[in-house]
């Protein structure tokens, strides 16, 4: 179960602007790819950027599963390509704002499970 926003007011809130804020957490390490760039905690991808708005979230099938009702209702989370992630647009404060605590979620789960 991924989120994504489908609005036409796009804000400068975007991937690269939370990129500049996962660089400075220490328990994720970047990791520059041909599609864009990534963060890894304990060794394992969790965070994928390839676009101007677009991430994906490793957030894991349990949390998703738990979290499937919240994550639809809020409307910014669709699945992703592969199992365990979501997909979110980042267009303003609010959705960077909501991304990042989702990614401390990830963290915390995917550190847990290694």
């Amino acid at each position: 179960m991924a989120v994504r926003a489908h609005t036409s007011d796009r804000s400068t809130e975007g991937v690269a602007n939370v990129a500049a804020q996962l660089v400075r957490w220490p328990d994720l390490a970047l990791k520059r790819t041909r599609r864009g760039i990534g963060f890894r905690t304990s060794g394992r991808e969790i965070v994928r950027m390839s676009g101007d708005h677009t991430a994906e979230l490793l957030l894991t099938t349990a949390v998703i599963d738990r979290w499937a009702r919240v994550l639809t209702d809020c409307r910014r989370v669709t699945p992703g390509r592969d199992a365990g992630w979501v997909t979110m647009t980042i267009e303003g404060k609010a959705d960077a704002d909501l991304f990042l605590s989702l990614v401390s979620v990830a963290i915390k789960v995917n550190q847990a499970s290694r």
